[in-house]
């Protein structure tokens, strides 16, 4: 073989390599570190078998103009910011956030947990083993603090994990939670079953989410209803939301049996869409919002894309402000003697 032939073998085989090493270098999901996790780290602390669960970006998210602007101008959300930077500051310390459904979703009361990835100092928050009233126990040797109990039931867990992760929810759901931190039970990227739903979702956005729907959420009293039986055929949901200047895009991804049923369930929400922007003269906006919303459906999946600029979405929220005020001098009239 001449030189020239090698040559271009040599550079054809380097590209084709190439892309599996920059594959094989990608860092796999661990363990969260405060500073330096990714979103889908979080998932490495959740067991195998959660139903629901939904990943934030919280340094990123709090720190957008619109959701400061949002604070500022709701006087609850001020004096809650104020209390819990008592012990944390929300904009500079915390990280990432995700709430799930560490079980059933039958029984979000005992299943629901918050995880929170974020730097703080362990010793003003956990107390004194050395205090007599300290309600401190441990589980597998972590600490854990109960401080909602219903007959004997602790309801409301707080646990540190490490220096880096706190997870608040029931005793049941913490110390599940605990089991998967500590390598006794399976996290959530190990399920085979649910690993190709998560391989959908775009993990490195604003939030990201997925839930299980619960079998006989749409057998209702609409039964006879032909959109909710077509409903009672979705089995998964995905989504994901994020911001790049100037616009917030969101995707929602719904997985039902068959793609028969992905195609009906498409052409019933186009329908809706379409019904929507038939009622929409008199906002604009509304109309403007339903006509960037994309309906596609495929084998695997139906597929709903939105994306928004930022001077649309604050034409939104006037509206709805609007509405609210009026909404609710109506209802004054109603209950006024």
């Amino acid at each position: 073989m001449s030189t020239k032939k090698n040559r271009s073998f040599a550079v054809f085989s380097l590209f084709l390599i190439l892309p599996l090493m920059f594959l094989s270098c990608a860092p796999t999901p661990r363990i969260p570190v405060a500073g330096k996790a990714r979103g889908q780290d979080m998932l490495t602390l959740l067991p195998a078998d959660t139903s629901a669960f939904m990943v934030a970006d919280w340094n990123r998210l709090v720190n957008l103009k619109a959701i400061q602007k949002t604070i500022e101008e709701e006087k609850e959300l001020a004096a809650y910011r104020k209390k819990a930077e008592a012990f944390v500051n929300l904009t500079r310390d915390v990280f990432l956030v995700a709430v799930a459904v560490a079980g059933d979703m039958n029984k979000p009361a005992e299943n629901a947990v918050l995880l929170v990835n974020l730097k703080y100092d362990r010793s003003k928050l956990i107390p004194a083993e050395s205090q007599q009233e300290s309600s401190l126990e441990y589980y597998e040797g972590i600490p854990f603090f109960p401080f909602i109990e219903i007959e004997e039931s602790a309801v409301g867990c707080l646990a540190f994990l490490d220096d880096s992760n706190l997870a608040i929810g029931s005793e049941k759901a913490v110390k599940k939670i605990i089991e998967v931190y500590k390598g006794k039970v399976p996290n959530l990227l190990t399920s085979k079953e649910k690993r190709p739903y998560l391989k959908d979702i775009n993990m490195n956005s604003l939030t990201f989410g997925w839930l299980t729907v619960p079998t006989g959420l749409f057998k209702a009293e609409d039964s006879d209803n032909p959109a909710f039986k077509l409903m009672e055929k979705v089995r998964y949901l995905s989504s994901f939301t994020d911001y790049r200047q100037p616009s917030y895009t969101a995707e929602i991804k719904v997985y039902a049996d068959s793609r028969d049923s992905h195609q009906k369930i498409a052409e019933t929400l186009s329908g809706l869409k379409a019904l929507g922007l038939g009622l929409s003269g008199e906002a604009p906006e509304v109309g403007q919002a339903l006509n960037s919303l994309e309906i596609t459906s495929s084998e695997r999946y139906v597929k709903l894309y939105l994306s928004l600029k930022e001077d649309l979405i604050d034409g939104l929220k006037k509206i709805i402000r609007e509405r609210m005020v009026g909404d609710r001098a109506v209802q004054k009239e109603k209950t006024s003697p």
